[in-house]
């Protein structure tokens, strides 16, 4: 099977990795290229929102930016504007990082909500869980989820919050979505994949963690948060049969995909 994992998993890479369209506009937060949007819609930021310059194909923020507090009021605003002007659907009440780079410092923080409009990158963890008997458990998303509603998941997975570490995002996340503390158990790292691709909303550009657990026999999942409209325990096969259906969202069936090339399945 390795050799088809393999093919699979460049399948959907060569899907994921897009570049931004001719005619996006490049974010600039601290001299520093942090998202890409659509033309009109930066053009209508620069219009309307005070502090922004739009020159050359970039969207900067400019005048008294000159930290993140100050840089992410900034940002507040652009994110005020297009909840009220009816781009974006609904406030998040969840802040997120704003980096140039994965390993970078945050320049900034921003709701949830204004990412995927201004394409800015966001960091995310995602935990497969296999049972005793070497099984995926696997989590349906629920129908209201905004991206891939309905698709099937990893056990567990959701952004890392602005200032949060990613152990302690992995951990909440966990107990958020399948109801399991995994605090002290083992959890294997695994690779870090980066993803850019075109939703609805604008563009999914995100650093996927992945991460595995050995669950502990008898261990129960009960969604905590609404986010799972189900769970269910499959075998190998079957999952890398339904990733190849393309039942699985883009970020879970890499990450999957990513744990069994590790756990040497063939």
């Amino acid at each position: 099977m390795t050799g088809r994992i393999r093919q699979l998993q460049a399948h959907i890479l060569a899907t994921a990795r897009l570049a931004p369209a001719a005619d996006a506009v490049s974010l600039v937060v601290a001299r520093q290229a942090c998202g890409s949007l659509d033309a009109a819609v930066a053009a209508r930021l620069a219009r309307d929102v005070g502090g922004l310059s739009l020159h050359d194909g970039l969207l900067e923020l400019v005048g008294e930016a000159h930290d993140p507090a100050s840089r992410s009021g900034r940002l507040h605003a652009i994110a005020t504007y297009l909840l009220e002007s009816g781009v974006v659907g609904a406030w998040r009440h969840e802040n997120l990082d704003i980096r140039a780079e994965p390993d970078g410092p945050a320049l900034a923080w921003i709701d949830r909500s204004a990412v995927r409009v201004l394409g800015i990158t966001t960091y995310s963890v995602h935990l497969n869980g296999y049972n005793a008997d070497g099984q995926l458990v696997v989590a349906q998303r629920a129908a209201h989820k905004r991206v891939d509603p309905g698709m099937w998941d990893n056990l567990a997975g959701g952004m890392i919050a602005s200032g949060e570490g990613v152990r302690e995002a992995l951990v909440r996340e966990a107990y958020e979505e399948a109801g399991v503390d995994i605090s002290r158990m083992e959890i294997t790292a695994g690779s870090r994949i980066q993803v850019r691709r075109p939703i609805a909303e604008g563009t999914l550009a995100e650093v996927v963690q992945v991460f595995d657990v050995d669950l502990p026999p008898g261990t129960a999942v009960v969604n905590q948060d609404g986010e799972v409209a189900r769970f269910e325990t499959r075998s190998v096969d079957a999952v890398v049969d339904a990733i190849e259906r393309g039942e699985f969202s883009v970020e879970a069936g890499l990450a999957t995909l990513d744990s069994l090339l590790r756990r040497g399945y063939r």
